[in-house]
């Protein structure tokens, strides 16, 4: 069902996310993210000079490499636009996550090992939309190859109402799981 008709409005700023899941030939899975923030018209920068409409005031990506068991085994961030010179050095502040299972309490996990003055807040909430876009990407696969019927993944399990433990669907997927 679509939203209700809005009020009339004036259109300021556009935020487009991209998440996009791939699977490589070397058994690992690259998640990547994308965030572009733009604004409806020209403003000023101190730094940049003038910015113009459409054009990106932030530019910004990642790719996550994680093995079937949802470990990251690699993380890489790029920072090609920014309104200030100072953002791209927070990309480094992202390295603490490197080796960590994306899980349940993830997004809880990266504001614990990335410090908010440390780190950039639109790279955070980035980086924290991977994770149900992975769990899209892998989940699948492994239940086409038989290995997703044996047993839950950690954390899918009353991870939201369609999984939720006793729901129809995790009785069919499951049927041995007990009920608690």
């Amino acid at each position: 069902m679509p939203l209700p008709g809005p009020v009339e409005r004036e259109f300021l700023h556009r935020r487009a996310i991209e998440v996009v899941g791939y699977r490589r030939r070397d058994q690992l899975w690259d998640i990547e993210a994308r965030l572009i923030d733009s604004k409806a018209n020209a403003y000023a920068n101190p730094w940049r000079g003038e910015v113009l409409p459409g054009e990106p005031v932030h530019d910004m990506s990642l790719r996550l490499t994680v093995d079937t068991s949802f470990k990251i085994r690699a993380l890489d961030v790029a920072s090609d636009k920014n309104p200030y010179p100072t953002c791209s050095e927070a990309a480094s502040a992202f390295a603490p996550l490197v080796g960590l299972t994306i899980g349940s309490g993830w997004k809880k996990k990266v504001k614990e090992r990335v410090a908010q003055t440390a780190g950039c807040t639109h790279l955070a909430e980035l980086i924290g939309s991977v994770g149900s876009v992975m769990f899209q990407t892998i989940l699948p696969v492994l239940q086409q190859e038989g290995a997703f019927h044996k047993h839950p993944r950690p954390g899918l399990i009353d991870s939201c109402y369609a999984y939720r433990r006793g729901s129809e669907v995790v009785k069919h997927l499951w049927p041995n799981l007990p009920v608690e």
